[in-house]
């Protein structure tokens, strides 16, 4: 990756941490905002966000699903579409259990996912919560 017009973004997990995240990059670049959780997905891409983590203006004025465009914000559940992204930010939860030992099982998950669409130069970032 060269040049920083050819920088395409996914944000993987659309949570508290994910959402402000790609609303934030997509004033710059192209996103797509990924999740597993297809109501979300839907939630996202008709401008409305029950958490309340976004600016609903601001979100509405950033989404735009035409993959021509060098900035804006799509949602997607399906991961065949991040093939054409190559910088992956990777947002899941990892909750702790009953005895504080995290689980990591959304980001082994998130991880096998990214293992299978992953292309030579592709920059991989996991942004998560520390625990205890």
């Amino acid at each position: 990756m060269q040049n920083t017009e050819d920088i395409k973004i996914a944000i993987i997990g659309l949570g508290y941490v994910g959402l402000p995240l790609a609303i934030e990059f997509a004033k710059k670049y192209r996103v797509l905002g990924f999740d597993i959780n297809e109501s979300r997905v839907s939630e996202l891409a008709s401008g409305r966000d029950r958490t309340q983590e976004a600016n609903l203006d601001e979100l509405k004025g950033l989404i735009n699903n035409s993959e021509d465009t060098k900035t804006g914000l799509s949602f997607s559940f399906d991961y065949a579409d991040l093939k054409n992204y190559n910088i992956f930010i990777v947002t899941v939860p990892t909750p702790i259990d009953q005895f504080k030992s995290p689980d990591l099982r959304p980001l082994i998950k998130a991880s096998e996912m990214l293992g299978k669409i992953l292309k030579k130069g592709d920059i991989v970032i996991y942004e998560s919560t520390v625990y205890p």
